[in-house]
């Protein structure tokens, strides 16, 4: 006897239906990419155009449905709806705004809502959920191989062709903590791979490898951190659901080549950061001013995209730096968009922590909350745009491993 659910209700999801989630997995997949491909220096041009054939995919997927499977708005969607629609009353009617900063913070949460969106209803059958996965896991390492090779030639451009503002540039990011924030993401789900079979599956051990020691080297400290920590938890976790000689092998093998990595691409940066004698100096004066910040508009918040401009009333300090984010992205949202904005956004974050651990190749969600807490890794769609695909897929129990499934079924029939 077998337990139905969704997907196996009737005959299932017509060919029609079939190839349109396959459409929409390659069209987000492909805007993702092109987010984190364009992010460089910063600007709003490229990331706006590819919001827009975004939105245009998202309408044409949306409205033209040949008998897709049945589709529920998960919470995480919600949620980034209804902070682009406290976005829209802001900017309307609340009195502290910048109109066309809040129309720009607007679009932005809009394209999160959408993603997830898309997210939801393409990943609801588990070998499209796979499919993305692992297209995810060969594109971060093709951006950690990058970020090797351009830190090696000190060139200062993206591609050894377009040039930067900055000496060193991190693959297609011109900031090492967002470099480290977008393989924070990924890694979890190469280590999944690699631990979740029968036997280790090396070829993904050693893509693990390459994005662990591409974040060493970067030389972020919390990023550094953080793809540590989730080694370990990945380990740990992955233990406690395969208890036999062949997890031990590839755990063991997962750190061994770690290790080496590490040694090979170098740390001495990281450790020059290690050094310092006050790890938060300047993030502890800006998280002060985004207190006082807040408590002048606790509930309405300051207006989308307005941090900047309203943070030089509340500086308390002045080294020459400019200030362009909050550096703590949970107070930014609360500053910007006041207590309810960033209710939602903690709603997100917090539903998304069991399923995460259950996944295993999820984890990386929950990292990515924790560095906002100390940087701003949502302040660009090339990393922030995976998180949300990612929490998306984590509302679909069927959006599982194969090898899971597999074992699910197995135990549901008798």
């Amino acid at each position: 006897m077998a337990v139905a659910t969704d997907l196996d209700i009737g005959v299932g999801p017509t060919l029609a239906a079939r190839a349109q989630q396959r459409v929409a997995s390659w069209g987000l997949l492909a805007c993702l990419a092109a987010f984190t491909l364009t992010t460089f220096d910063g600007g709003d041009i490229a990331p706006r155009l590819i919001s827009a054939a975004l939105l245009l995919l998202a309408a044409f997927y949306f409205v033209v449905p040949p008998g897709q499977l049945k589709f529920k708005v998960p919470l995480p969607a919600a949620c980034l709806l209804g902070m682009t629609g406290w976005g829209i009353l802001q900017t309307l009617f609340f009195p502290q705004k910048i109109v066309a900063a809040g129309w720009s913070g607007v679009l932005f949460w809009l394209t999160a809502a959408v993603i997830a969106l898309a997210a939801a209803s393409a990943f609801q059958r588990a070998d499209v959920a796979d499919l993305f996965r692992r297209c995810f896991i060969y594109f971060a390492s093709f951006v950690c191989v990058l970020d090797l090779l351009e830190q090696a030639s000190h060139a200062g451009k993206y591609f050894w062709v377009i040039p930067s503002r900055y000496n060193l540039v991190f693959g297609t990011f011109a900031y090492w903590n967002n470099f480290a924030q977008f393989v924070e993401l990924a890694l979890p789900v190469t280590l999944w791979q690699g631990l979740s079979r029968q036997r280790p599956n090396a070829p993904y051990l050693l893509l693990a490898a390459l994005q662990i020691c591409a974040v060493v080297a970067s030389g972020s400290r919390a990023g550094s951190v953080l793809v540590l920590l989730e080694l370990v938890t990945v380990v740990i976790l992955s233990y406690l659901r395969f208890r036999n000689r062949g997890f031990l092998l590839g755990a063991s093998a997962a750190i061994a080549l770690t290790i080496l990595f590490i040694y090979a691409a170098g740390f001495s940066t990281l450790l020059g950061k290690l050094q310092e004698s006050d790890q938060l100096a300047v993030r502890r004066n800006i998280n002060r001013s985004s207190i006082a910040m807040l408590q002048q508009h606790p509930i309405a918040g300051w207006g989308l995209d307005t941090y900047v401009p309203v943070y030089r009333m509340f500086a308390l300090y002045d080294d020459g730096t400019y200030v362009n984010r909050a550096h703590n992205d949970w107070l930014q949202f609360a500053v910007e968009g006041g207590l309810p904005f960033a209710a939602m956004m903690a709603a997100v974050f917090f539903w998304s922590v069991r399923p995460a651990v259950r996944s295993v190749w999820g984890v990386g969600v929950v990292a990515l909350g924790i560095h906002a807490l100390v940087d701003y890794p949502f302040a660009r769609f090339g990393v922030c745009g995976w998180y949300f695909a990612l929490v998306s897929m984590l509302a679909y129990q069927n959006a599982v491993m194969p090898l899971e499934r597999d074992k699910l079924t197995r135990e549901s029939n008798f």
